[in-house]
């Protein structure tokens, strides 16, 4: 498989987010939210479209993870969705936020043929989708717990946050 050029990611959804809070892709790890480490690692992968699934609530934080010119849809319609699924190719799915590792083994990050998705999802809603390939390279975050232990590792390792101009 090629590596994917598209790529997904599901925030939580706005009723389970409490008043104050943001979704954990918005979150900070070194003073960068995740979902800018996320993009800047698949960007520099070569991956050329994203679609966030995200309320409205946080679309404009969320769409400030990417490069102002970058192909980004920011929506929480399902009919968004199933169009930008329109593709054989491979889409990469992140059902969490995860920040990238090269030594973190295949787990919860999946690539499947964007037609494959579009169908599993209009019927199944579940993730459990044929053809789908496990990814390697990316820790995933599972909540304040998870980011302050990865801190410490990351900083050791001499990881830097992406900066503004990486976008």
């Amino acid at each position: 498989m090629d590596f994917p050029k598209s790529s997904i990611f599901f925030m939580e959804e706005d009723a389970a987010i409490s008043a104050g809070s943001k979704p954990l892709m918005l979150e900070a790890v070194l003073s960068c939210p995740i979902l800018k480490w996320m993009s800047s690692q698949l960007l520099a992968d070569g991956v050329q479209r994203f679609f966030v699934v995200c309320s409205p609530r946080f679309a404009e934080e969320a769409r400030k993870c990417f490069p102002a010119d970058a192909d980004v849809t920011v929506s929480e319609q399902q009919s968004d969705l199933m169009s930008f699924l329109k593709t054989p190719d491979p889409v990469l799915v992140f059902v969490r936020g995860a920040i990238p590792f090269a030594e973190a083994g295949a787990g919860f990050v999946y690539a499947a043929p964007g037609y494959e998705l579009q169908d599993t999802w209009e019927t199944k809603m579940t993730n459990a989708v044929q053809g789908a390939t496990l990814i390697p390279g990316w820790l995933p975050v599972y909540g304040p717990e998870t980011i302050a232990e990865l801190e410490p590792a990351m900083q050791e390792r001499g990881m830097q946050p992406p900066q503004a101009s990486d976008s």
